[in-house]
């Protein structure tokens, strides 16, 4: 591979901020010019205009450099069939993960490229994988190895021997102590505090003293923790960067699809990141302190732990590529979890995924098709062998000294003139921007705005998949997985599956609806699990349906209801939708031009900035309503919350009918809340909130609800 250099001072550009505009070139010439100027690095880097900037130290710096993270869930709930061993009361005699090798499930994080494991240690129950005296309820009750097995020992063996460094996961609770879940290690009885603080200092002890401190790098605490343990790992730990704690220097990115939102800022205030709970959302350029963005997300969707049902839940490779962009390529470190079997071994079709995960990463991102590395300046050029088709740019700042880059364009140099092709803000360690292909011999990175001089590590031109550009397009979809069922089936290769696998190849065909009697075809589908939708896409292969309705219903005995009507669909149709959640939905045809409907594809997809309503409450004679939240918090995450048509003096949040801690809700604007709900959400799961209205009010108020 050639690539080229130009590096060019002093050029102002005007701002054209719309996608494949036409940049025709100044001189008039065929070819852009030649600008042969290259910044001094060294000077660049001292550049005093960007002096202030926070920056990341040795510790944050090393920890984001792994970019790819597995966690591993494995615990008592593996044995339960569920997500949560909340009471601590399973029969360990249950417990006996004869086949576990701890070398295997490192060859399988090295599969997929990543750097560290995170072994969780501890989870909600209290269970302990290592040879404590804290609790009987331990490796040390259950008949592996005949009670003398320490899998914390075995993993820390075996990630030495392979290379990799760990994370460590202690629950902060334990249901002796504490009845709930995200209590943060507040104990229900304050007497028993000091007890508990001793005790869950012991295990952070132990657990850290096996790792030893060559290999520990990060300390993550789910949901807070108010014990003191900042002695204990400022000497245990002292390489290792901290999750949600007063102490924290690390930030979860608000939910766990693995998504990082688009800019993805790694400063933050200060005063936010000592609250320990502070979020992607909390990020600024400006801000004063330095806290990169995690993105955890589960292998199953959307399950933690194993179980024969969730394997079926597995998320294909596509799908996690798809992920990985929408982390690693915004900046994130991308934390992909695995989880054992009852047997202590990552399941057969897990390993193959990993393995084509890190297949997938490498094919796309491994063979640039032109790069550039260490520059420093306000526009490069990147030159290819002659003529290629591109579509997608991978930029890499040189983070270690602050987000100096705020905004930036990218343009393909096409014989008339410049065509831009991508734009944004946020760099940080990594921004891949994915657009429509070109062929082009050159592009041009010009940075717009800018604290000082911007520092590239580097600068890589690829070519990805038409299916990646595709699925960049939109949140994923929610139809993905579905079990999908129809009125009519024209023949076998056209079953309904068909209309919702992603495939533009295959579709579904009626079989000739009665039009003249009202029985047109109709596609229902299963989410497997109540799912919030906000948009539609659909393409058809002969131009047929002139009306269609999408109804939903949460059970199969409701009546379904009708949440959008909508015309033609032809080649691409694309559409918002009312925000809706709901388990079972059906695309049912009404009006027909022809014999029947045959469609390509069909989906539906979230968008962020789509309220959905929850409720209208006449407030005739009240103080204070109750509004339910659960049918839309159906996962663990982060929800705004927003009031309309009354004077509002307090907000409550209530989980499982209890009024939850105060630091789970926040004001964030004029009758807006941010819920964080990080207990458990299964079916037996409720969320609201509890509103407190200044009295005498009359009219309604309307509750709306998105997550973030």
């Amino acid at each position: 591979m050639k690539t080229k250099i130009i590096v060019s001072f002093g050029i102002v550009l005007s701002c054209v901020t719309t996608f494949s505009a036409e940049i025709p070139h100044a001189t008039g010439s065929d070819q852009p010019p030649v600008v042969a100027q290259e910044a001094d690095w060294d000077k660049a880097v001292a550049d005093p205009a960007a002096a202030k900037l926070a920056r990341p130290d040795d510790v944050q710096h090393a920890w984001h450099e792994q970019e790819r993270i597995m966690f591993v869930h494995f615990g008592v709930a593996t044995w339960e069939g569920s997500e949560y061993d909340g009471d601590g009361r399973t029969d360990l005699a249950r417990m006996n993960p004869a086949g576990f090798d701890a070398e295997k499930i490192c060859e399988a994080a090295r599969s997929w490229g990543a750097k560290q494991i995170m072994f969780v240690c501890k989870h909600v129950g209290g269970f302990c994988w290592w040879q404590t005296e804290t609790t009987d309820y331990s490796v040390k009750n259950i008949p592996w190895k005949g009670g003398k097995g320490n899998m914390v020992q075995e993993m820390a063996d075996a990630c030495r021997r392979c290379g990799l460094k760990v994370g460590v996961y202690i629950y902060s609770d334990d249901p002796k102590y504490m009845s709930g879940m995200g209590r943060g290690g507040r104990t229900d009885d304050p007497a028993k505090q000091e007890e508990w603080n001793r005790l869950l200092r012991q295990q952070w002890m132990e657990v850290l003293s096996i790792y030893g401190k060559d290999l520990v790098r990060v300390v993550w605490f789910d949901g807070s923790c108010i014990v003191p343990l900042d002695d204990i790992i400022k000497e245990l730990a002292p390489d290792a960067v901290i999750l949600q704690s007063p102490m924290t220097n690390i930030r979860w990115v608000g939910n766990e699809a693995g998504i990082a939102w688009d800019p993805n800022w790694n400063s933050v205030s200060s005063n936010d990141l000592r609250s320990g709970v502070a979020t992607q959302d909390h990020s600024t350029p400006d801000g004063d302190a330095w806290a990169p963005v995690e993105c955890d997300i589960p292998l199953y969707n959307h399950n933690w732990f194993w179980s024969q049902g969730n394997e079926s839940r597995r998320r294909r490779t596509d799908e996690l590529l798809n992920i990985y962009v929408n982390s690693v390529g915004r900046g994130s470190v991308m934390l992909l979890n695995s989880t054992p079997n009852t047997n202590g071994v990552i399941p057969a079709g897990d390993v193959t995924r990993y393995q084509e995960l890190g297949e997938a990463i490498e094919n796309v991102f491994g063979q640039p098709v032109g790069q550039i590395s260490k520059v420093a300046g306000r526009e490069m050029i990147v030159r290819l062998d002659g003529f290629e088709t591109v579509n997608c740019v991978d930029l890499w700042e040189d983070y270690r000294y602050g987000h100096r880059i705020r905004a930036y364009q990218v343009d393909a140099w096409m014989n008339d003139g410049w065509k831009r092709v991508a734009e944004g803000t946020a760099v940080g360690r990594r921004k891949i921007d994915v657009f429509p292909e070109v062929s082009t011999d050159q592009l041009r990175v010009h940075v717009a705005e800018s604290v000082g001089t911007p520092l590239f590590r580097q600068i890589q031109v690829h070519r990805v998949s038409q299916a990646l550009v595709k699925a960049l397009g939109s949140l994923p979809a929610v139809t993905r997985g579905a079990i999908a069922s129809a009125s009519s089936v024209h023949s076998a290769p056209y079953e309904a599956k068909y209309l919702i696998d992603g495939d533009p190849a295959t579709r579904w065909s009626g079989n000739g609806g009665d039009a003249a009697h009202g029985q047109l075809s109709w596609v229902e589908l299963d989410l497997r699990r109540s799912k919030r939708f906000a948009s539609m896409a659909a393409s058809e292969l002969a131009d047929r349906v002139r009306e269609f309705v999408i109804e939903v219903r949460n059970r199969p005995e409701d009546v379904w209801r009708a949440v959008f009507t909508g015309r033609r669909i032809g080649g691409d149709f694309k559409s918002e939708l009312p925000a809706t959640t709901a388990r079972y939905v059906r695309f049912r045809v009404t009006q027909i031009e022809g014999p029947d409907a045959t469609l390509w594809e069909m989906s539906l997809a979230d968008r962020p900035e789509a309220w959905e309503e929850v409720s209208v409450v006449d407030l005739a004679g009240k103080s204070q309503v109750d509004v339910d939240l659960s049918a839309q918090v159906v996962a663990p995450g982060q929800f705004d919350i927003r009031f309309e048509g009354a004077e509002i003096t307090e907000v409550k949040p209530l989980f499982e009918e209890q009024p939850g801690e105060a630091r789970f809700l926040e004001k964030t604007g004029d009758h807006v809340y941010r819920l964080n709900r990080t207990q458990a959400v299964d079916r037996d799961s409720a969320t609201g909130v509890r509103v407190a209205v200044k009295p005498d009010q009359r009219g309604k108020m309307k509750a709306m609800i998105r997550p973030r």
